[in-house]
């Protein structure tokens, strides 16, 4: 019974790291020449032991059976600690400035992909999907981008990689561009909500007036849920900003804030409400 009992629960633990993503012990250029053997692409995660997210990602998203199989599937899979050993040459290889980054590699050694933060489970597919497909991977948008006949659809895909690779200036730069050749009626369609996703379009912003100087077809374009959350996040994070005393001095003004609360209608419109009240004071000190 004892012999039953030990085989069971040796088959149910090979099972469970079968299971989960499976990070081998490999130099990066042993990982490169498995990869190349096996038909497979490289997958590396840069961390660093002190690193919250990095934490998260480890124990609760890489031991995922679904994420598990589609990583085994694609990637020799392969992590390095930025402070130990390899890691902290390859943390200047890869320009890694915060944690987690994520490099899809494939077996020549050139990057195709980057990927910065942690996430959760069912958007961190989707991320390493599009850096898994060549044409949808940072390295090729780079390269259409050289040759400059990217449509504008392309070009806020290429915007939308370069922040999620956290290349600031360049996507600063992209996002400039692409602005200046969409229309407004195209600024209202659903397929460039992102624009207002970008971390620019605060309060106060150009992109943020525009967005509720066309309220009404933004809502009906891309949908009342999305748009509404979208609205609240900012007034609230504003607001709790000014609560707290952490407002920044180019911060919108309470009382345009305020203004603009009260044209809305919109989920949470009361939980907005109470906290204007308390901040409306503490910002008058």
């Amino acid at each position: 019974m004892k012999k039953i009992l030990l085989i069971y629960v040796g088959i149910l633990c090979s099972a469970l790291v079968f299971g989960q993503t499976n990070f081998q012990k490999l130099t990066l250029n042993e990982a490169c020449e498995k990869a190349k053997a096996e038909g497979k692409m490289v997958f590396v995660d840069l961390y660093t032991s002190w690193c919250g997210p990095c934490k998260v990602m480890a124990a609760d998203v890489f031991p995922n059976v679904q994420l598990g199989e589609f990583m085994n599937k694609h990637f020799v899979c392969v992590k390095y600690d930025m402070e130990k050993g390899e890691g902290v040459e390859l943390a200047k290889k890869f320009d890694v400035h915060a944690y987690p980054t994520f490099v899809i590699i494939r077996p020549d050694g050139t990057i195709q992909h980057k990927l910065v933060g942690g996430d959760k489970l069912e958007t961190f597919i989707d991320r390493v999907e599009k850096g898994l497909n060549e044409k949808t991977s940072l390295l090729y948008m780079q390269q259409e981008y050289e040759k400059g006949k990217m449509s504008n659809a392309e070009l806020l895909a290429y915007k939308n990689a370069l922040s999620d690779a956290a290349s600031d200036e360049k996507a600063a730069k992209v996002y400039k561009e692409l602005l200046q050749r969409l229309t407004d009626k195209e600024k209202t369609e659903k397929a460039y909500w992102s624009i207002y996703e970008d971390e620019s379009c605060v309060i106060g912003s150009p992109m943020f007036d525009f967005l509720l100087a066309n309220l009404d077809a933004i809502r009906k374009n891309t949908g009342e849920e999305i748009v509404e959350k979208f609205l609240f996040y900012h007034h609230a994070k504003i607001l709790q900003d000014y609560i707290a005393g952490y407002a920044k001095e180019d911060a919108a003004p309470v009382e345009k804030v305020k203004a603009q609360i009260k044209g809305f209608r919109i989920k949470g419109q009361e939980s907005l409400e109470k906290m204007l009240a308390l901040a409306e004071p503490v910002s008058q000190r």
